[in-house]
């Protein structure tokens, strides 16, 4: 598996998609350099804080979404990951922090250059930016290395997966994707604080239900954006139940209690016990990233590039090839039925033939390029997406890494010597 397929997702990265490129300059404001927390006998100030709230707010897009204790929390976690990794020898190079802000620019179709001005503009400092890059690239770095030599994946593993993707449907399932929030120390009213904020970001389309799952989740599926496949009634914890009953496919639920979390989850889609199919088609894609709200001229080049990405492409297997070079959310999207899919990619997928390419579509997330790699008729049964051995390997080693990650996290939190002032 590469680096590539684990990935605690830098922070900036899983909010980009939602920047809005012309917005103004944050005003300046007094600064304080007075210690403020103190992790390991580190310091975090005042201003730091101040830096981070400014740097998470101009990443979301958003003004006052993104709290001063969150800002906090996120500093620590940073101060935390960064000492463990000394520890472990892992110290990124400036080099390599350069790359990884550039990989994550490009990867939304952005300027590396002009993503720093916009920070800048913001009132984000360059020295602040650059550590929490170096924050996140020395994680990723990490938690494979130390991690990566204890995972096996079994036969039985493989085979659970792969009984659970081909098992009938008996009864009434959910697509899930959840956000999970600890009732820690703070209590459940500081917790729900936190989970109403990240509701609140949802719904002002400020960012991705799987990008805030990467950046604020505890759960055991944040690092795969919150995923938690299909799931049937019966397998729910009565709480999850309750929510669940009265919602529709493409709705998020208010914060819950659920064990010793809140809980947010998203229901993706439906399906109810039934013996055949509709008509599903397998497709993938490349996607140029443009915010929704980018200047005309931003929207053109994006077009642009879309354009030519489609001449690249010959079948799935080239996107495959090329995803890399593209928005993150490229490569195989997996088997979907119609009333799965947005509209304008159902109206293009049906009209084309397997092997077919689209010309681009705009969505929030930019330009994609469709292919049909697929289609099954109606009736008969639909392969189901990520059922493979390769991929299901990698969605367990994916997973595992996840747990590993937050398990590491979780214990350099009850560790450390942290001093609020």
């Amino acid at each position: 598996m590469t680096t590539r397929t684990f990935r605690t997702g830098l922070l900036l990265g899983t909010m980009l998609s939602a920047l809005v490129l012309a917005a103004p300059p944050r005003p300046a404001a007094a600064q304080d350099f007075a210690p403020a927390v103190v992790v390991n006998d580190e310091i975090i100030t005042g201003y730091d804080i101040d830096q981070r709230q400014r740097l998470l707010q101009a990443a979301s897009g958003s003004r006052g979404a993104v709290t001063r204790e969150q800002a906090t929390d996120a500093l620590i976690d940073d101060i935390l990951r960064l000492q463990a990794a000394r520890r472990a020898g892992v110290a990124p190079t400036p080099e390599e922090i350069d790359a990884g802000f550039a990989e994550l620019s490009r990867a939304q179709g952005r300027d590396p250059d002009a993503m720093r001005r916009y920070f800048r503009g913001q009132g984000v400092s360059e020295r602040h930016l650059n550590k929490q890059i170096e924050a996140e690239v020395a994680w990723r770095a990490l938690i494979p290395r130390q991690f990566m030599p204890r995972i096996r994946i079994s036969d039985a593993e493989l085979d659970e997966m792969r009984g659970a993707a081909d098992a009938p449907v008996t009864e009434p399932q959910y697509l899930l994707s959840e956000i999970r929030i600890p009732i820690g120390a703070g209590g459940e009213q500081a917790a729900r604080a936190r989970a109403g904020a990240i509701v609140a970001q949802l719904q002002g389309g400020q960012a991705s239900f799987g990008d805030l799952a990467r950046q604020f989740s505890a759960g055991d599926t944040a690092a795969t954006g919150g995923d938690l496949g299909w799931v049937g009634l019966s397998a729910m914890s009565p709480a999850v139940r309750r929510v669940i009953g009265p919602m529709s496919r493409d709705r998020v639920s208010n914060p819950f209690v659920d064990g010793t979390d809140i809980a947010i989850v998203g229901v993706r889609n439906t399906r109810q016990p039934q013996g055949a199919t509709p008509a599903s088609y397998r497709i993938s894609q490349l996607v140029v990233g443009v915010a929704p709200d980018a200047a005309p001229s931003i929207a053109s080049l994006a077009l642009q590039q879309a354009q030519a990405a489609k001449t690249r492409i010959t079948d799935c297997a080239s996107v495959e090839a090329l995803k890399g070079e593209y928005a993150p959310i490229s490569g195989d999207v997996g088997t979907l039925t119609p009333d799965q899919m947005p509209g304008p990619v159902r109206n293009a997928v049906l009209t084309l033939p397997v092997g077919g390419i689209s010309d681009p579509i705009r969505s929030n997330d930019g330009f994609h390029v469709i292919v049909l790699c697929d289609k099954v008729e109606s009736g008969a049964a639909a392969p189901v997406a990520g059922a493979d051995d390769d991929r299901m390997r990698n969605r367990l080693v994916s997973s595992k890494l996840g747990r590993y990650s937050e398990s590491l996290l979780r214990k350099l939190r009850r560790e450390a010597v942290i001093e609020r002032r």
